[in-house]
């Protein structure tokens, strides 16, 4: 199947960041990803060339134009040789809470083929690049929903804190008791809520919650050896390991590219 795969000529086309604090969006060439999973869902798009996902480390490598993986869900994908646009989109936001009335389990990659307006905004942040309001009009029309409040959804009140908590002390060191000490809750408790509520188990919310703050922290000028540090990681190894286990590919992948890379991030 793989041999067949359209292909485009991708040598030149530039990697656009977009970044939110509930969501962000990648557009520009596409990379190959080991087995990984990462606490937000995904919605892919080849805009020129097709996809290949494998679906969990027992599942088949299928064709697509685009494919939807909810959160926590182990998957791999193929896309170098294709121009894709990618948005990840974190499960305690309202986004997302709105963007599960739409998924269709028989088909969640078809619920999400950008209309030919949605698509023409989204390549036309590849080719010229545009304004964080531009990228932030795409994706939501992309997701199909109206422009509402990003912040959090609905939820228990203690998890509500818990987050907030995890997110002011993300430098230290996260213990299940200390955190549930602190809520007035059981260990127990805690674990199973917070994974009902997040849609990831608590340790893993960390480590995605590290990498965003030691990658925000990289795009904009600190040294891997610096971020690692100031959000818990032990070390720049330790960092790049857990972007591996997250993303399916090493952050060189990304950060090798200098001039051919931008990143806009919203106020």
């Amino acid at each position: 199947m793989g041999k067949d795969r359209e292909h485009v000529n991708v040598g030149s086309v530039p990697l656009r960041l977009y970044l939110w604090p509930h969501r962000f969006l990648y557009v520009g060439p596409g990379l190959d990803a080991g087995m990984h999973r990462h606490h937000a869902a995904q919605v892919c798009w080849g805009l020129g060339g097709r996809l290949r996902l494998k679906a969990g480390p027992q599942g088949e490598w299928e064709e697509l134009n685009g494919f939807f993986v909810p959160p926590d869900r182990p998957h791999a994908f193929e896309a170098s040789g294709a121009t894709v646009a990618m948005l990840y989109l974190e499960s305690e936001c309202v986004e997302f809470a709105s963007l599960q009335a739409r998924l269709d389990s028989r088909d969640g990659s078809a619920a999400f083929e950008p209309s030919p307006v949605v698509a023409e905004r989204l390549r036309a942040l590849v080719s010229d690049g545009g304004s964080i309001d531009a990228a932030d009009l795409a994706s939501v029309s992309w997701l199909g929903l109206e422009r509402t409040d990003p912040g959090a959804r609905g939820r228990d009140p203690r998890i509500a804190q818990a987050l907030a908590l995890l997110s002011a002390q993300i430098d230290r060191p996260v213990r299940l008791q200390t955190l549930a000490g602190a809520l007035n809750v059981s260990p127990s408790w805690l674990s199973h809520r917070f994974a009902e509520d997040t849609g990831v188990p608590l340790r893993r919310y960390v480590v995605w919650l590290r990498l965003r703050r030691a990658v925000e922290s990289v795009l904009q000028g600190t040294s891997w050896t610096e971020a690692a540090h100031a959000v818990g990681f032990s070390d720049s190894a330790h960092l790049s390991r857990s972007f591996r286990d997250t993303f399916g590919i090493a952050p060189s992948s990304l950060f090798r590219r200098g001039d051919q890379l931008s990143i806009s991030f919203a106020d």
